[in-house]
């Protein structure tokens, strides 16, 4: 067989499991993960690499109506992925029938050039551990209806646990055209180390706190320091809006702070594969998810 190579891009609303099927299928965290919404605020690649196919997938923030400066450029961010692409994968939550924002999705996949008739989307019914038995020929139906896929054109999965995640992947690849890979074998992400470091830290936010915190939080890295030793020492700032959410993250005698550092440089250190020193330090910059500048700064408007 000849090898295959394409362009898959991940789309659907907030939460539906989109980093988590996409870290599955890599086989190592590239892309941030947390029980809330819009934790991924901008595309990248996540790259799989087989002997006979390598995929590139493309994903996306979830696709919402955005009340912020930074919302608007996560939307944009992930309507402009819709280009020049091989597949769409559409992932929505299985136990959830189709909404409002679903059927907006689904019109803008339709007007990229990507709905069923095309040939080239594919519908991921993800946790489907949560849907209950009675439901299922019911939401898969709704579903299939929407979208306008065929029989071979959907699939059940459980990202969490794997299941039917690389039977999802054969799927997908026996779509994507005949050609050589892209990327070096080894490549797992478009994204650069110094991102991905400022990203873990800011997923232990995500996971450690609640309310406006975790959304009113971004990470700049103010140091990347390679000591002869071979370790490497980060400082980085956590940003947010307000003095409060700063006691916040700082917590009782710093205890919150010193959680989410060492969390975050486990993570870190498992992706550069090499010792690791993080210094986390807390700034106050109100409204900055309003200020073109600071977006510019943490990388999500261009």
């Amino acid at each position: 067989m000849e090898h295959r190579y394409g362009m898959v891009a991940l789309v659907g609303k907030p939460n539906v499991g989109k980093s988590t099927l996409l870290n599955h299928m890599v086989g190592q965290k590239v892309a941030i993960t947390s029980n809330k919404k819009q934790t991924t605020r901008r595309r990248l690649l996540g790259i799989v690499t087989r002997p006979e196919f390598q995929v590139a997938f493309v994903d996306t923030p979830g696709i919402h109506e955005p009340h912020t400066r930074l919302g608007k450029a996560m939307v944009e961010s992930a309507r402009g992925s819709l280009a020049d692409l091989d597949l769409v994968v559409y992932v929505v939550n299985a136990s959830q029938r189709p909404d409002e924002d679903e059927r907006r999705i689904a019109r803008t996949i339709r007007e990229s050039g990507y709905g069923g008739a095309s040939g080239k989307l594919i519908l991921c019914m993800n946790k489907m551990d949560l849907l209950k038995a009675e439901f299922v020929v019911q939401h898969v139906e709704a579903y299939r209806d929407l979208l306008g896929v065929g029989d071979e054109d959907y699939m059940l999965t459980t990202a969490t646990k794997g299941d039917n995640v690389e039977k999802l992947l054969s799927m997908l690849v026996a779509r994507l055209p005949e050609g050589p890979p892209a990327w070096d074998e080894d490549a797992l992400t478009d994204q650069s180390s110094r991102f991905m470091a400022a990203e873990f830290v800011r997923e232990k936010v995500m996971q450690r706190t609640k309310q406006e915190v975790p959304y009113a939080t971004g990470v700049l890295v103010d140091d990347w320091i390679e000591e002869p030793s071979g370790r490497v020492k980060i400082n980085a700032t956590i940003v947010v809006e307000r003095v409060g959410q700063r006691a916040i993250l700082i917590g009782k005698k710093g205890a919150m702070l010193k959680t989410i550092g060492t969390e975050a440089r486990l993570d870190i250190e498992r992706l550069l594969e090499r010792p690791v020193y993080l210094e986390l330090f807390v700034k106050v910059r109100e409204d900055w998810r309003q200020n073109p500048t600071a977006l510019r700064e943490m990388e999500y408007m261009e």
